[in-house]
């Protein structure tokens, strides 16, 4: 079974949350200006309401564009007191890894990134690792769109 860890925000791990976002400024130019400001916000990553530690899964939505091929993806995380919709698109690899159905609450942490996927294309990954059952997510997709719902 593949094991999901993060390659680049080590904060959690008891690493430097500044060593995430210096790699962040060498793939800015993958990232749209606004999910280069979500993830790289301090705040996003924290404890606060802001962020999207804590959160849970409350829907993990596929679609399909028969016209174009693409598989689309939308999870929404449901955080203290708003919503956060992740939207992938064009998704070329995901894995979800769950022992049970509790696998999905409390969010420890996430990263975005841009790298090569199984098939050698690159393309931007989430990854997000969550406390129970050690649960995890990793998408790639050519965009990745982060939106807050209040």
């Amino acid at each position: 079974m593949k094991t999901i860890t993060m390659k680049y925000n080590k904060a959690y791990e008891g690493g430097d949350f500044e060593s995430y976002i210096t790699y962040l400024e060498t793939i800015k130019h993958h990232l749209s200006d606004e999910l280069f400001e979500f993830v790289s916000d301090p705040q996003r990553h924290g404890f606060g309401v802001e962020s999207l530690h804590d959160s849970w899964v409350k829907k993990i939505e596929f679609t399909q564009d028969f016209d174009t091929e693409n598989t689309n993806l939308l999870i929404v995380l449901l955080g203290e007191n708003c919503e956060f919709h992740l939207y992938f698109e064009e998704v070329q690899e995901y894995t979800i890894r769950q022992i049970n159905s509790d696998m999905y609450r409390d969010l420890i942490t996430y990263e975005i990134g841009f790298e090569q996927n199984s098939f050698e294309e690159d393309m931007l990954v989430f990854r997000a690792i969550f406390a129970i059952e050690e649960g995890c997510l990793e998408v790639f997709a050519k965009t990745i769109r982060i939106e807050e719902k209040k």
